[in-house]
């Protein structure tokens, strides 16, 4: 009988959904408080130095004049983990390259 699949399937969905959407949320809220960083040109970033492409999943992928990169790199990463309050830390990776293939 395949009831005991079905089960485990939505069981399994159950679960996931709130991790995703939640996850889901984190970037949404990263990305205002980026953009609105930028906006306000904290760090002396203005928005013709970062510039944010796109989201692809769970990841952001940005422009960055060269000289302003580390300082993008430290906004990112504040925006990023601070974007929901949690009990838990929050866990990010930032890597530069030329394209994204070198950024991984």
């Amino acid at each position: 009988c395949a009831l005991p699949i079905f089960r485990s399937n939505a069981e399994r969905q159950a679960i996931n959904a709130p991790i995703q959407g939640t996850a889901a949320d984190m970037i949404k809220l990263a990305m205002i408080k980026i953009y609105k960083s930028i906006k306000n040109e904290e760090l002396g970033i203005r928005n013709n130095q970062l510039r944010m492409l796109l989201q692809v999943h769970d990841e952001l992928v940005f422009e960055v004049d060269e000289k302003k990169e580390e300082k993008a790199k430290k906004l990112i990463l504040d925006c990023m983990k601070t974007a929901l309050p949690l009990s838990v830390p929050v866990e990010v990776e930032i890597g530069s390259g030329k394209n994204w293939f070198d950024a991984h």
